[in-house]
């Protein structure tokens, strides 16, 4: 059989495969539907938990805790059924994973007479119910939501940020995804990529409402809704639970708020900020305008935010008028809430992001021209449904339908040329990309099963199609010496274009089983398929929760897990090939460096010092898949301590090991015919080790306080593909290494809370101290020398403070608050910018950091 032969026999065999593949995930599908209802459980549960104490009457006395205390939770739309429980020796007491609703929670103790309290229960919250009974007078039940890193009663620890807390902390960001990095666990680069646990920033779960947010082309964050819109942001940086698939760091989830029973309009930010506080360029301009109230009375409400946003950002290190970038955006949220009857809810959301960003990356060594611009186009679009069930559990289902355009285009058409003193010429990498997925959940919670213990049990499971088309444009680049000779030129094949389909699978099954009062056991399997990697990903987790002594004021948990990471569409860019064991090529199958649907190729040209006389090359580099392509595999265990010294305060210490593999590197390789090879293969490693130290403070008079520090050491691949297939790909492809990543921060201080003053004053301080971020040093051809990444920046500090004052404004007799945010108070040395060319003579200069500076806030409610 001939080459062409072999190569149609292949394509014939792959494609029957697929066919057979894709009929087996849809009759699983339809088999999980009809069977036992999966689906996966980000945000549809609520929780009621909290304690119960007693008193005398004197108000002298402090109040005991009651063990003992009998409680009825109904849910006043299914009043046949009920929750029971006791409230165990330190008073407490939980209801999980109960569906969004109204009830009626009853309290009752032996010679203390009956608490009978209603509470509203929204879907992804919990709440924190303090009852005091009492002999002698009238009892007080207090509830708020549960926030912060405390996650009591949980196997896992998670950080809850609550809107209010969104809208008051001084955030750069000042947007739902700035409460990110308030987890000790979080670090955000420069770039503003999250990672979680050392994870690279694609590697984690981003959902809304249960909607699943990542940009299915580079696994990042993929939306943005309006800040009043937001009701509250989970981090999950353990989620052992197996409803979370699909990442081997973390997850965020943002639920967002409903509509009230009242009319009500909201404006924030209203006021721009100026450079030169009452003049000069507008710095900063984002009002936000919020609409709520009811359509049909108790039975359909509605909430429509918008906002505005327009951002400056500064590089001091160059010359005005061309030394600052912007970004422009603005953002719709529509929620349509609608009670259908007694057992049934629905949730109707559609939301728009657009957004323009001009001089992306412009700092000390890359002027404006040299910077691209962006646009994105974003949608989303999902109904949800509860249906309670007689037997109170109950069954949601979610459909959501979500696209995203992003676009990168340059300054000019001309090339780009690296000197080691600053760039110039035109941005090299024009792309345009367009993707739309549709998304499909079921999920189903089984009420309490009473076995050896207390069992709840969930089933899960998720089903995604997404369609990705592409079109790129590389021009030219130009690597000089310091002297003007060129060292190297690097062509690109093109226009090229990519047409790639996306299928995936996925399903769990979970079981907490609370075994007794000192023992609580969570267990886990989950199973996830793609059409990228044909492979199927099985995860077992178990975490567990244990009290040693009789007192809840000692808490050991410890989890180990599986996990398995997303195949991004970014990894079908390049085209699979025939590669033997050495990854050189099985005779020319499949060899066309001139394809048109595929990213582009490069053409890399050596030249000696003269900069004119050719040392090698012109060298094309085709690029190429090693088969197989795997998923990225994690394997994680921790071990965590709390120590309650007192009611409100509490100790914790912790240590995490993760241990990853098959993640999707790139491996520049030379043939022997005088071309090269980029290699995509899932050879890379990483490794991360934390130990982790928190005090937190939590009670209704003083807020809730986070101190922390976290020593962390993060090492891996650093050729990873997310590097070179970005939107924003990498200048040149050098040798993978093994080294410490370039997010690696070996010590971090992180402290944030809330002081309430007299005369309505609010003041929330932050404060920030963490090692600098590590760099490599590179010679004239950006050829690496020495270890990579054996570099750092300065110790970064900033101290930043939010102060608000409360007032009503008399003639129209509304609520208001005024205030500022005050960033690096101190004013301290941040550079973001290095010079690490030692071809230079600046070499080892820092640049680019930004000072004091303060932001007007100002808000109003009708």
């Amino acid at each position: 059989m001939d080459s062409a032969l072999f190569a149609r026999a292949q394509q014939r065999a792959g494609r029957i495969k697929a066919k057979r593949e894709l009929a087996l995930i849809f009759c699983c599908t339809f088999v999980l539907q009809a069977t036992s209802y999966m689906a996966r459980a980000q945000g549809v549960t609520g929780n009621i938990k909290g304690t119960v104490s007693a008193t005398a009457g004197d108000s002298s006395l402090r109040p005991e805790l009651l063990p003992g205390a009998s409680l009825t939770l109904v849910n006043r739309d299914v009043p046949s059924a009920s929750f029971k429980t006791v409230s165990d020796e330190t008073g407490n007491f939980a209801f999980r994973e109960l569906p969004a609703g109204t009830y009626t929670l009853t309290a009752e103790a032996k010679g203390l007479p009956l608490v009978t309290h209603e509470i509203h229960l929204t879907s992804g919250a919990t709440l924190v119910v303090e009852i005091l009974l009492t002999a002698t007078i009238s009892e007080s039940v207090t509830i708020r939501d549960e926030e912060g890193l405390l996650s009591a009663g949980e196997t896992a620890t998670s950080n809850t940020v609550r809107a209010r807390k969104l809208e008051e902390l001084p955030l750069r960001a000042d947007n739902y995804q700035g409460a990110l990095p308030l987890t000790p666990s979080i670090i955000r680069d420069s770039n503003g990529g999250d990672h979680i646990k050392g994870t690279r920033a694609g590697e984690n779960a981003y959902t809304v409402n249960g909607a699943d947010v990542t940009d299915p082309v580079n696994g990042n964050l993929a939306f943005d809704i309006p800040l009043e819109a937001a009701a509250s942001v989970h981090v999950e940086d353990n989620p052992y639970s197996a409803e979370f698939g699909k990442a081997t760091g973390g997850a965020s989830h943002l639920e967002t708020k409903s509509g009230g029973d009242r009319f009500k309009f909201r404006a924030a930010r209203v006021f721009p900020v100026f450079h030169n506080i009452i003049g000069g360029k507008v710095d900063s301009f984002r009002p936000r305008l919020t609409f709520e109230g009811p359509v049909i009375g108790k039975r359909l409400n509605f909430l429509q935010s918008f906002e505005y946003r327009f951002s400056r950002i500064y590089v001091p290190s160059l010359s005005a008028p061309r030394d600052s970038s912007t970004s422009e955006a603005f953002n719709s949220f529509t929620q349509f809430d609608l009670t259908v009857n007694s057992n049934n809810r629905l949730k109707f959301v559609g939301a728009l992001f657009p957004e323009k960003k001009r001089y992306v990356g412009l700092n000390t060594f890359n002027p404006q021209e040299t910077t691209p611009n962006t646009k994105q186009h974003g949608t989303l679009f999902s109904v949800s449904e509860q249906a309670v069930f007689h037997d109170q559990s109950f069954l949601t289902s979610l459909l959501a339908y979500k696209t995203f355009d992003f676009d990168v285009f340059g300054q000019g058409s001309g090339p780009l040329t690296l000197v080691p003193d600053g760039n110039r010429g035109s941005y090299f990498a024009d792309t345009h990309r367009s993707a739309q997925r549709w998304q499909w959940q079921e999920q189903y919670f089984a009420r309490t099963l009473t076995l050896a213990g207390q069992h709840s049990l969930k089933l899960g499971g998720e089903l995604d199609y997404t369609k990705m088309s592409g079109r790129f444009y590389f021009r030219p680049i130009e690597i000089r010496r310091g002297d003007q000779t060129l060292s190297q030129r690097i062509d690109f094949v093109g226009p090229t274009t990519i047409n790639r389909p996306l299928l995936e699978f996925g399903g769990f099954i979970q079981d907490r089983w609370v075994i007794n009062k000192s023992l609580t056991l969570d267990g886990g399997l989950r199973l996830d398929h793609n059409s990228i990697s044909h492979h199927k990903d099985i995860s077992p987790r178990a975490s567990m929760l244990y009290l040693p002594f009789k007192d809840d004021r000692t808490i050991v948990r410890g989890g180990i897990g599986l996990f398995y990471d997303r195949s991004p569409l970014s990894t079908r860019y390049f085209e699979p090939e025939n590669l033997s064991d050495d990854d050189e090529l099985f005779g020319n199958i499949g060899l066309n460096i001139d394809s048109q649907t595929s990213f582009p190729g490069r053409v890399v040209t050596t030249y000696a010092r003269d900069g004119r006389t050719i040392i090698d090359g012109p060298r094309q580099f085709m690029n190429v898949i090693r088969n197989p392509l795997r998923d990225a595999r994690s394997i994680r265990w921790s071990l965590q301590i709390d120590r309650r010294l007192a009611k409100h305060l509490t100790l914790r210490g912790g240590y995490l090991h993760r241990f990853t593999k098959n993640e999707p590197i790139i491996v520049p390789k030379v043939t022997k015919d005088g071309g090269g090879l980029l290699i995509l293969k899932s050879r890379g490693l990483s490794r991360y080790d934390e130990f982790q130290l928190l005090a937190l403070y939590d009670s209704q008079r003083f807020h809730n306080w986070n101190v922390s520090y976290v020593w962390s050491k993060v090492r891996g691949s650093l050729n990873t593909a997310d590097n070179f297939l970005g939107d924003f790909p990498a200048f040149v492809v050098r040798a993978n290494q093994y080294g410490t990543l370039p997010f690696d921060i070996p010590h971090r201080f992180l402290a944030y809370g809330e002081v309430k003053a007299r005369y309505g004053i609010t003041v929330m301080p932050g404060l920030e101290i963490r090692s600098g971020f590590p760099y490599s040093f590179v010679n004239d051809r950006l050829d690496f020398v020495g270890a990579r990444n054996r570099a750092r920046f300065p110790t970064f500090l900033s101290l930043d403070a939010t102060i608000l004052k409360s007032f009503t404004i008399p003639y129209f007799d509304k609520k208001a608050r005024a205030g500022a945010i005050i960033f690096n108070i101190t004013n301290h040395f941040n550079p973001r910018d290095v010079q690490n060319n030692l071809g230079s003579s600046h070499f080892g200069e820092f640049f680019n950091s930004l000072g004091t500076s303060v932001r007007g806030k100002f808000e109003i409610e009708f």
